[in-house]
């Protein structure tokens, strides 16, 4: 899903003697994550950075009510937060095997809302650049202008480069 062809891309000065040295790119496997993911490797790799790619795990929907009290259904709210768990760690390597052996990668599991868990690794982890890709919003969503990029731009202190895919 990778493009072949990395454009240069000139490396963001964060003040006058700091380069970009941790980027963090906050993937869930959509277009927008894997174009993310594509700008923080040529970022990581102009500025021999390195690089996390981190995904977000939420809370598994709650289990279905009937009239009559809790229907059974064949799997725990456990059993579907590691469903859940297991889903994402097979997209975050498959970003992984994506990267070029001269970029130093780590990934991250996290759980939790997506916005508030990547502002929190981000602070925490010292990170210089957050790389987001642009992911489909629901209408309510829209309304409320309620995305990932949006609530990292306005509760965090670490910079934010929202890429938008091809």
């Amino acid at each position: 899903m990778l493009t072949q062809d990395v454009e240069q891309i000139a490396i963001p000065t964060l003040d006058s003697e700091r380069h970009l040295r941790r980027v963090l790119v906050a993937f869930d496997g959509s277009a927008g994550a894997w174009a993310a993911l594509d700008r923080g490797i040529a970022l990581a790799q102009s500025a021999h950075a390195q690089l996390t790619i981190a995904g977000v795990v939420g809370s598994p929907p709650p289990i279905a009510c009937g009239i009559l009290g809790v229907l059974v259904a064949p799997y725990t709210p456990e059993a579907l937060q590691r469903e859940l768990d297991i889903e994402m760690e097979q997209k975050l390597a498959a970003a992984r095997d994506e990267i070029p052996a001269a970029v130093s990668v780590t990934t991250v599991l996290l759980h939790g809302k997506p916005t508030r868990a990547l502002a929190r690794l981000a602070e925490d982890g010292g990170y210089d650049l957050v790389v987001t890709g642009p992911r489909r919003i629901s209408r309510l969503g829209r309304l409320l202008r309620r995305s990932v990029t949006h609530g990292l731009l306005s509760s965090g202190t670490v910079s934010v480069l929202a890429v938008k895919p091809a």
